[in-house]
């Protein structure tokens, strides 16, 4: 499947939408996503709000308990480290590709196809990222 061979910009983006582990990782991490989404939704009705947040996203749910002093100061940190990885990885690599961004979480020059094994295992690390703290948050 990989020989090495060197890819940049939108052949290297192409070769991400055509491997099949790198979109099942991002399939799952976006269900992850969604997941702690809805288990901050939870929490903070736990906590008391009675607000509609349905159509917040992950971002705007970490600001909402920031603001409201819903969030520990170190869970607060955690998610929202979280929440810039999981937004690099799915709404900023073609964006990076197409040189819109500089380089800064994962790489973007000097790429050989094998670094589709990168990218694969970023999305699987910041999926575990998002299911370890869904657990956490469930828990409070």
């Amino acid at each position: 499947m990989f020989n090495g061979q060197s890819s940049s910009g939108v052949d290297f983006f192409n070769l991400l939408m055509g491997n099949e582990d790198f979109n099942i990782e991002m399939g799952k991490l976006t269900l992850a996503a969604g997941r702690l989404e809805a288990e901050l939704i939870h929490f903070y009705k736990r906590k008391g709000v009675d607000e509609n947040l349905s159509r917040f996203t992950l971002g705007k749910l970490i600001q909402y308990g920031k603001n409201n002093k819903l969030l520990e100061r170190n869970l607060a940190s955690a998610l929202e480290s979280t929440c810039k990885q999981r937004n690099y990885i799915t709404h900023n690599i073609y964006a990076l590709f197409t040189e819109l961004l500089d380089e800064t979480m994962l790489p973007k020059k000097d790429l050989i196809d094998t670094d589709v094994l990168t990218y694969t295992d970023y999305a699987w690390v910041t999926r575990n990222n998002l299911i370890d703290l869904a657990d956490l948050i469930s828990k409070y």
